[in-house]
């Protein structure tokens, strides 16, 4: 026990077990941890260390973590993300294939059939973010999941301080193919 008060944990707040290991930990010494309330077993594989606080994206990481990939933050948080909207959201969205389930009740799995997976996604440190055209596609095609309300004026408040134009949206809506629900939008803000 004494020996794993040296041992350095890695330095992300959230780790998997396989990152553990490589630090030098045992699956004993994992068990010691979260008995002395060190670390947090947060899903299986997965822990957090308790005295860290959880910034946003390693609640993302967390969230893929549990997930699985592919799966991509999506929709509401990904909105969040861009500070284009007021909502906080309760849960985290994520796309993912339509096979997938999850019994997570912070998680909110948005499924495709087809999730056009190297289209408008960025893959950033250990979680996977909607780029911010195909969030706003998104957006307006799941607006019965968010509300058209919400939807609509984070496109008005994109467009309006200039961090995508409605051009780069309908490239975005072809590309996922989608242009054709997603023209009555644009032209009703054009």
């Amino acid at each position: 026990m004494a020996r794993y008060k040296k041992l350095k944990l890695p330095k992300k707040s959230i780790f998997t077990r396989g990152e553990a290991l490589a630090a030098g930990l045992t699956v004993y010494g994992l068990r010691q941890l979260i008995a002395r309330g060190t670390i947090e077993k947060v899903n299986r594989g997965v822990y957090r260390v308790s005295s860290a606080e959880v910034s946003e994206e390693e609640s993302y990481k967390a969230a893929s973590l549990r997930i699985g990939f592919p799966s991509a933050i999506c929709v509401l948080t990904a909105l969040s993300h861009y500070q284009l909207t007021d909502a906080i959201p309760k849960k985290a969205w994520l796309l993912v294939d339509a096979s997938k389930r999850t019994g997570h009740r912070d998680i909110r799995l948005l499924r495709a059939r087809n999730a056009h997976w190297k289209v408008g996604i960025e893959k950033r440190g250990g979680y996977w973010l909607t780029s911010l055209e195909r969030t706003l596609v998104e957006s307006v095609i799941y607006r019965r999941f968010i509300g058209s309300n919400v939807a609509m004026e984070a496109v008005r408040r994109a467009v309006r301080e200039e961090k995508t134009t409605l051009g780069d949206l309908m490239d975005m809506a072809k590309q996922l193919g989608v242009r054709d629900r997603l023209r009555p939008y644009i032209e009703a803000l054009a």
